[in-house]
């Protein structure tokens, strides 16, 4: 049965305070269902009233790299959603910023993106190329955001409570008391964003008997070294995009923590760039992923089943694809020496000895039906019975004599093509090569002609002048020493922007 169209586009921004979930159907004109909620992704958040069949946008940051993805991707699986993709925060806040704003965004102009959230600080560099959002540099820092305030808050306050409420400030301070200090903060964060549109504020801490109170001039004067870090972070995403601050479309202030006052005075004040900030910040990410929805149903169409979508179901682990890698790779290589081989006369004798009718005694069968690593080495260069030998005694000698004359540098891991298994026969150890420096392909590469295929990457986001995109930085274990060739080979790479390596 053919699955029906899909018309609804479910944007899902999984922030690490609050889950947030837009709802936008194509080609309506009816504002979006957009809801906000503590709970997580699986607990029912993203619950639709409707049976239609919805394609799903989950953001992710764009510094994340592969295997962090592919972890997200597979948990919405498992949670239920089939027809899932991924789209990068930035992205869907630059669709959210041409679409909804009604900004106009030209192609090749450089939109700078910044996501301030509760627990992190997420810039990135977004072109428009058409219909399609390029990411040209990110850069992120998990100790700037709202929580990050809400302590640099209390800590101001703690110096009044030091004069007046020692006992109390103890209490707040003491590791043990982890409903007290999350009370604590909880007040203080209440206090922070009502001083987004208020110039002070009371702060009711939780068992203290008196109200503290809180200026916007003692927030801004507590926040602005964690408000400087983040001009930094624009700079570095800026400085590895190549681009200048003449050539910066706007700068788009996005997330819940953006709200403050001191950030947008303090951005507008440095940069002397055009600075956007919607009336509801937090919601931007998820609406611009389920435009981003809506931009696949519409364009080609292929969103009507969840099979062509681009990331779907996917439940097989990395462990288990790199098992399958070697294998094939192990198989492949078998039938490479065998092609290779097959126009000499030691083969074709070999082939025509397997030939031979079952001998008395089931000798020459077993001998031409199992293929073991004896078989192997003479298939590698051994010189085989003659083809029209019917003595078993003269083919078992012809055998011994294939044996003893096996070439000394074959391939140091033969697999028995039978059970794919390594064989115990010339498992001697190799010499690791040297790949720092080259691409990860060439690296890969470099590795499987010296015999190492479990080959394992992890990228490392380039932050300033360094290695080029994709360069092996280092490798463990490293070259020269000898290892099996069954050891697993780990190299760590250097990636510009998105992690495409």
């Amino acid at each position: 049965m053919q699955s029906s169209p899909r018309t609804v586009a479910v944007g899902v921004d999984l922030g690490s305070a609050t889950t947030t979930v837009s709802t936008r159907r194509d080609g309506g004109s009816e504002p979006p269902d957009v809801r906000q909620s503590a709970t997580a992704l699986s607990d029912g958040t993203g619950t639709r009233h409707s049976d239609e069949p919805a394609l799903i946008g989950l953001a992710v940051p764009a510094t994340w790299s592969p295997t962090r993805r592919r972890a997200h991707a597979e948990a919405a699986a498992n949670a239920g959603f089939d027809a899932s993709f991924l789209v990068s925060e930035p992205e869907a806040a630059a669709r959210h910023f041409a679409a909804v704003q009604g900004h106009r965004l030209d192609p090749g102009a450089p939109l700078v993106v910044c996501n301030l959230g509760a627990g992190s600080c997420h810039v990135a560099v977004v072109r428009r190329e058409g219909e399609r959002y390029q990411i040209e540099a990110a850069t992120t820092a998990d100790d700037i955001g709202g929580r990050a305030f809400d302590r640099l808050l209390l800590g101001h306050l703690s110096e009044r409570l030091r004069r007046t409420d020692a006992e109390y400030l103890a209490r707040v301070q003491n590791p043990g008391e982890t409903a007290l200090c999350a009370g604590a903060l909880d007040a203080v964060r209440r206090a922070r964003e009502r001083l987004s549109e208020h110039h002070s504020a009371t702060v009711a801490l939780p068992g203290l008997d008196r109200e503290l109170r809180l200026t916007r001039e003692d927030a801004d004067h507590c926040l602005t070294p964690a408000v400087l870090r983040t001009v930094s972070l624009i700079e570095d995403a800026m400085r590895e995009a190549g681009v200048e601050t003449g050539q910066v479309a706007a700068l788009l202030l996005v997330g819940g923590a953006s709200r403050t006052p001191l950030v947008a005075d303090v951005l507008r004040h440095h940069f002397g760039v055009e600075l956007v900030r919607p009336d509801l910040p937090d919601l931007v990410i998820a609406e611009g992923a389920a435009l981003a929805g809506l931009a696949r149903i519409g364009g080609d169409g292929r969103s009507a089943t969840p099979a062509a979508v681009g990331l779907a179901r996917m439940r097989t682990s990395p462990e288990v694809l790199v098992t399958i890698l070697v294998v094939v790779i192990a198989v492949l290589s078998f039938a490479g020496v065998a092609l290779l081989n097959r126009g000499g006369p030691e083969v074709q004798g070999l082939d025509a000895a397997t030939e031979t009718p079952t001998l008395p005694g089931g000798t020459g069968a077993s001998e031409a039906a199992e293929p073991s690593g004896e078989g192997t080495r003479e298939e590698s260069g051994g010189e085989p019975a003659p083809a029209d030998s019917s003595d078993p005694e003269a083919a078992e000698d012809a055998t011994a004599a294939a044996e003893s004359d096996a070439p000394l540098n074959e391939s140091p891991s033969s697999l028995d093509p039978t059970t794919g298994a390594a064989s115990p026969v010339g498992q001697a150890d190799a010499t690791v090569p040297d790949v720092v420096g080259e691409s990860l392909a060439d690296a890969e590469r470099i590795l499987a002609e010296a015999g190492f295929t479990a080959v394992a990457s992890e990228g490392v986001r380039r932050t300033g002048n360094g290695s080029d995109h994709c360069d092996v930085t280092a490798q463990s274990p490293e070259s020269g020493t000898e290892q099996s060739p069954d050891d697993t080979v780990t190299l760590t790479y250097t990636y510009v922007g998105t992690d495409n390596c």
